[in-house]
């Protein structure tokens, strides 16, 4: 588990970020107070970028690496200001960015350096006096239209926190509820994640919370229906079913009065054909080694994973463009800390959208040299401390989000100019409209 902790900011986790390509803030010690004002980062613009024949990409998609790794420094400051903020105030409530702390936080972790903010915290729901801690993170991020985009970022659990995720995706999430696990269960010989769910159709049941430990009688089954390997994700996919045996879980009916009146039927529906309760996509990748990135095939199985779970998600900003406001079923996504890979994931799969949506299209007229892709790092670290851990992890989203404009441009859907112009390497295409690029998404 990597312990390198440059601290950051105090702004707060739904703050507008102001960082931009041509910003650089110096190292002072943590005693000082901290300089947060933009410092210097060189633009690199290629030179063949202004031909016709060569996409004209926007200003944070052709920084250098130099460029980039500056940009990540200043994020690890800011980070390292807030811990130190976190860890130095004297009333811990009074900061936004103080760390929960305590013995049963420390038999419930699985690293002793990473922990939720107290401010931001899933809670588990149980009965009044008892501890409800889990090592999880509520993350928001903001859409244009008001549209917010909601995950929970998690960590690995134990074996004997294995009920507890149970507890926490019966709680916080509808039917289908979407699971990714960016991690094997041992690499280079260490546990980094306890096998939480039933391991072959050979032993398909699960019985969860068998010694009813918070007394409020709630049990459940969890049941493996099918179990394949997907060549396209390049992930263990398994489709499961969590069944409640007794007591009830409070905020279950919360989840259950922010369904629309469609996820309530098609439930409904299921209901009606067999007893099937919170039906759960599961998704293993494996490709992912812990502080590193995805390479070749598994590097586009991820993105194809990114799209696979938005469409196994009813309320998804990418694929029901006509969905709530607000997302109510938070995919549940984890590694091993919860943090590197993790964080990485949420943040391609924000960005990706934002793309998709036309965002960068022509980023450099509407925001100049703002550097989104550090925007929404920063936003992240507000609310989970060290997401996108690594170097390697944060030159990862710009390397993909560079490839994928290109390729959006090549067949001519970015849309450029004044009027709203299509641009791409062939043929001029016809102009668009301004309701195009309507529904961009920014990060909060």
């Amino acid at each position: 588990m990597a312990s390198h902790l440059h601290p950051s900011s105090s702004s707060s986790p739904t703050s507008q970020s102001s960082l931009s390509i041509d910003s650089r803030s110096s190292p002072v010690p943590l005693t000082s107070s901290v300089d947060t004002t933009p410092s210097r980062h060189q633009t690199r613009p290629s030179q063949s970028s202004t031909a016709d024949t060569e996409p004209p990409l926007p200003p944070f998609l052709r920084l250098s690496k130099s460029d980039i790794h500056n940009c990540f420094i200043d994020l690890e400051w800011l980070q390292r200001h807030r811990l130190a903020q976190g860890q130095l105030s004297n009333d811990q409530a009074a900061s936004q960015y103080a760390r929960v702390s305590g013995d049963v936080v420390i038999q419930r972790n699985r690293y002793m350096n990473v922990d939720p903010f107290q401010s931001n915290r899933v809670k588990l729901k149980v009965p009044e006096g008892v501890d409800d801690y889990i090592n999880a993170s509520p993350i928001v991020l903001v859409c244009n239209s008001g549209r917010k985009r909601r995950w929970i970022a998690t960590q690995g659990p134990k074996e004997t926190s294995t009920p507890h995720i149970w507890r926490m995706i019966a709680a916080e999430t509808t039917s289908p509820a979407i699971t990714i696990m960016l991690t094997q269960t041992h690499e280079s010989g260490r546990e980094k994640c306890f096998p939480y769910y039933p391991p072959s159709l050979d032993s398909p049941t699960l019985l969860i919370n068998e010694d009813d430990e918070f007394k409020d009688g709630f049990k459940a089954t969890l049941t493996l229906d099918k179990i394949i390997e997907d060549p396209e994700t390049r992930s263990t996919v398994r489709e499961m079913r969590l069944q409640s045996r007794g007591g009830t879980i409070a905020g279950d009916e919360a989840s259950q009065a922010t369904k629309s009146a469609e996820q309530e039927e098609l439930e409904d529906e299921e209901a009606n054909s067999e007893d099937s309760g919170k039906k759960i996509h599961h998704f293993l990748f494996g490709g992912w080694p812990d502080f590193l990135i995805p390479e070749g095939a598994d590097r586009a199985a991820l993105l194809s994973l990114i799209r696979r779970s938005n469409e196994l998600n009813d309320s998804s900003s990418t694929t029901s463009p006509s969905s709530p406001p607000d997302e109510s079923n938070p995919p549940i996504i984890h590694c091993s800390a919860g943090v590197g890979r993790s964080g990485t994931f949420i943040a391609l799969d924000f960005l990706l959208g934002e793309l998709e949506a036309g965002v960068y299209d022509d980023w450099a007229r509407a925001q100049g040299d703002k550097d989104p892709i550090a925007e929404c790092v920063d936003r992240l670290r507000c609310q989970r401390m060290m997401m996108v851990q690594g170097e390697g992890q944060f030159l990862f989203l710009y390397e993909v989000l560079r490839e994928r404009w290109e390729e959006r441009w090549r067949e001519g859907r970015v849309v450029v100019g004044e009027r709203g112009e299509k641009r791409g390497s062939e043929e001029e295409k016809p102009a668009g409209t301004k309701e195009a690029t309507k529904d961009r998404c920014v990060s909060s």
